[in-house]
């Protein structure tokens, strides 16, 4: 009964996992929308300067001003995840699909997972199993079949200069991810995400002042619609209940849940921006996904 109860109790969480990764899944949808009228800085910067904000106030109203302090000694690390998880991320993420489809980005993103666990295994001293090995490798295929186009030969004007963009930015999350897992264990999650929002936004200033910009009064209404959903849906929602899940969940169940972000990328941009699904996108997709579910899988002694 008791085990009844609790799965009863994580509905909720389940519904709101689900939810979370459908609105990541669209984030790529919506920075392609809002790439037709305005540069990729200014999304990038317009997502974090009304995000960043808006999620301080919350978390100042939920938890006080404790849940703002942290240890000098680990500011480092969180210096370096605002750069890796925030600023350069999404410079690059948004600037990348101004020569890659959504569904690419959506796709190559994941990789993180492979880099993370390699990084793991090298800096985390944690176990490189045979499906982790495994997974990586059809993972990695899958990657060069996308990249490639299924073709044996490789043109950067297409799309694999923002491919290799994307999968740059899949390297800084594995980095990202890196130090939040030294220091994770000696914070609340809204102490580090508030401290990297902040870091990260006030960094992502530079970016915005030296590039040209459209003024706010100029943003077409679809191009705000979509800053604001990255902003409200993608940024404030989603990592307030992506952290509750984690305080509730099992990691492993909650990571779960990754899947749904290409899936609902692939269905949105096919729905939206009308997208065509070629059969090395279809292939190398599978590849990449069935790579991650394999490299999640525990070698049984």
């Amino acid at each position: 009964m008791p085990d009844e109860v609790k799965r009863d109790g994580q509905w909720p969480l389940m519904v709101a996992l689900f939810a979370i990764n459908v609105f990541w899944g669209g984030s790529f949808v919506a920075n392609a929308i809002a790439l037709k009228s305005i540069g990729p800085i200014e999304i990038a910067s317009l997502r974090f300067f009304i995000a960043t904000p808006l999620l301080a106030a919350i978390t100042y109203l939920w938890k006080g001003k404790e849940i703002f302090k942290c240890d000098i000694k680990d500011l480092g690390a969180i210096i370096i995840m605002a750069l890796t998880g925030v600023t350069l991320q999404y410079v690059i993420q948004v600037t990348a699909q101004e020569y890659t489809t959504a569904t690419n980005a959506s796709l190559l993103i994941n990789t993180s997972v492979f880099f993370i666990i390699f990084l793991s295994a090298l800096f985390l001293n944690e176990k490189l199993s045979r499906w982790r090995i495994a997974g990586s490798v059809i993972g990695f295929l899958g990657v060069a079949v996308l990249v490639s186009k299924g073709s044996l030969s490789f043109d950067l004007g297409g799309h694999a200069l923002g491919d290799i963009m994307i999968i740059v930015c899949a390297l800084l999350w594995s980095v990202y991810s890196i130090y939040g897992k030294k220091i994770a264990s000696k914070y609340n999650p809204l102490t580090i995400l508030n401290l990297i929002f902040i870091i990260g936004t006030i960094c992502l200033v530079p970016f915005y002042l030296l590039t040209p910009h459209t003024a706010v009064t100029d943003i077409p209404l679809d191009a705000i619609g979509a800053i604001v959903f990255l902003a409200i849906f993608c940024s404030i929602i989603a990592y307030l209940a992506y952290n509750v899940a984690l305080e509730r969940m099992d990691a492993s169940q909650v990571g779960v849940y990754i899947y749904f972000v290409p899936l609902s990328t692939i269905v949105l941009a096919w729905l939206i921006l009308g997208e065509t699904l070629t059969p090395a996108t279809i292939g190398g997709g599978l590849m990449v996904l069935l790579g991650m579910y394999l490299a999640e899988l525990k070698d049984k002694n």
